[in-house]
């Protein structure tokens, strides 16, 4: 979901009287609800945080983490409208990774991740466009790239983090986005939450439960942090 979206969506007959496109507020208890068109910025006892929903989520993202007195602490996190997305589906799309392309012809393969409001369970699907060992860009014209909440793609060994092209490619956009890397060896995942032009890393807990076997980055480098002296 992208802003030009959000503004198509908006209905025509049923104006907007009171929501703003980006709302501004000071929290008065620990979740209220979202009324904001694009998103809303929120200042609270646990820091200042960011706020936005769609049909499958609601998310709260902090962007600052200081503490301010006085204030209550409001939730951080991915409050689902939806059930979370099951390991199924991320075993399927590892399997379909690693046997489109082999480790030594590996190139970026890209997913897309939506909940199939007719059938009422999670889908998943191939999008790439065109792929090489390190790039790869999504078919925008599939009708699921505009229903898809998550999207991801593969990475090479190596490639632990997301690219500045990554972060041209996801920008604007409001879904959540992952890489799988190493799909062959020692798979590795990172993923965040893209709120159209913030782009902040999440654990993976906050949308489901990890395969046997894969690792999740962000959460190794969370627990590696609070270790520091």
């Amino acid at each position: 979901m992208d802003i030009q979206s959000v503004q198509q969506q908006a209905p025509v007959t049923q104006p907007f009287i009171s929501a703003e496109f980006i709302g501004h507020k000071i929290a008065k208890e620990r979740w209220e609800p979202i009324n904001a068109i694009l998103y809303e910025h929120v200042l609270a006892g646990n820091g200042v945080m960011l706020r936005a929903q769609r049909d499958e989520f609601s998310v709260s993202m902090p962007l600052s983490c200081r503490e301010i007195k006085g204030l209550p602490e409001v939730f951080v996190g991915i409050k689902w409208h939806r059930p979370k997305v099951p390991t199924r589906i991320w075993e399927e799309i590892v399997m379909h990774a690693r046997t489109s392309h082999s480790f030594s012809s590996f190139k970026e393969e890209l997913y897309l991740v939506y909940w199939d409001k007719s059938l009422e369970f999670w889908q998943w699907r191939p999008a790439s466009r065109d792929r090489t060992w390190t790039s790869t860009i999504a078919d925008d014209s599939l009708p699921e790239y505009a229903e898809a909440c998550i999207e991801l793609h593969t990475h090479p060994p190596e490639a632990l983090n997301f690219s500045k092209a990554d972060d041209r490619d996801e920008s604007g956009k409001f879904r959540l986005f992952g890489i799988f890397i190493d799909v062959h060896d020692n798979p590795k995942i990172r993923f965040r939450c893209g709120i159209y032009d913030h782009l902040i890393q999440i654990p993976f807990s906050w949308i489901g439960r990890l395969p046997k076997g894969i690792v999740d980055l962000n959460e190794i480098e969370a627990l590696l942090q609070m270790m520091l002296p």
